[in-house]
């Protein structure tokens, strides 16, 4: 009787819910165009935070094509 029970408990353990295909499918799809998203914005809100906070900068200079070749130019400039 006690074999039955342990059996019984750890078949219920192992049992998983299964969501159906569409779901699947769905959260598969948002995993693919969430992660990248969420990269993004996190790139960007490190930019601002590092440009506007550290470096005194306003916002609006951090998506200005001219202040990235300013700063490719400092980084890459000869020696």
């Amino acid at each position: 009787m006690d074999t039955n029970a342990n059996t019984t408990k750890t078949a219920k353990k192992k049992k998983k819910t299964s969501l159906p295909k569409p779901a699947k499918i769905t959260l598969k799809i948002l995993r693919f165009f969430l992660v990248p998203v969420l990269c993004i914005i996190a790139l960007y809100v490190g930019v601002v935070i590092g440009y506007v906070t550290i470096g005194d900068g306003p916002a609006s200079d951090v998506l200005d094509i001219e202040t990235w070749k300013h700063l490719i130019n400092l980084i890459f400039a000869d020696r």
